[in-house]
């Protein structure tokens, strides 16, 4: 009778110690708070240029895993299939644009941020570009800059996606500006805008 007091005394003890070390010094197990944004300033201000940008046209998806929109191609050994995924599984896009009908992928955009301040970007990652590539997903990367226009926004993007953004069913106003920027008007955006 002791001995079976004594085992449960001791797991007890045990179990304490255990569920001590999944929990924080006082005990609880889920020790969060609920931030006070789910984006960061220039990512909301950006998110709000973008939706003016393109949102007759697009719908602004944010904070996108890789994994969300590409898949592996057919015929891949397991072994590949799985090494792949690895890479891919933690691989964040900012933000996405997918057809405002279909919801088709149209394009992935990322913030990019030379001087890494504010957890944007700072260098390339190949294997995303890669991933994109191969995938026929266009990866377009806006450096984070204050006083970007709407219209130099919306003229980068459609840019970059070229003929993908012609819609037969809707036609243009006749004072908004053409879809396909001119080799002469590409070239004057490509020095506002860095990396596309």
């Amino acid at each position: 009778m002791e001995f079976a007091l004594l085992s449960i005394l001791a797991l007890v003890v045990v179990a304490s110690v255990v569920a001590a070390k999944f929990t924080d010094a006082g005990g609880n197990p889920y020790p969060f708070n609920k931030k006070d944004s789910v984006f960061s300033n220039v990512e909301a201000s950006f998110l709000t240029l973008l939706e003016r940008a393109v949102g007759d046209r697009f719908k602004v998806v944010s904070r996108v895993k890789l994994v969300d929109l590409i898949e592996c191609k057919p015929g891949l050994s397991d072994k590949s299939r799985r090494a792949a995924l690895i890479k891919a599984k933690n691989k964040q896009l900012d933000y996405v644009l997918v057809d405002k009908d279909t919801l088709k992928i149209m394009a992935a955009v990322d913030l990019v941020n030379n001087a890494n301040k504010g957890g944007h970007k700072a260098q390339r990652d190949w294997f995303v570009s890669g991933a994109l590539e191969s995938a026929g997903i266009p990866h377009i990367r806006m450096k984070v800059k204050a006083g970007y226009k709407t219209a130099e926004v919306r003229s980068a993007i459609l840019f970059k996606l070229g003929k993908n953004t012609r819609t037969p069913t809707r036609t243009r106003n006749r004072t908004e500006k053409p879809a396909v920027l001119s080799p002469s008007q590409a070239k004057a955006h490509s020095t506002q805008l860095a990396e596309i």
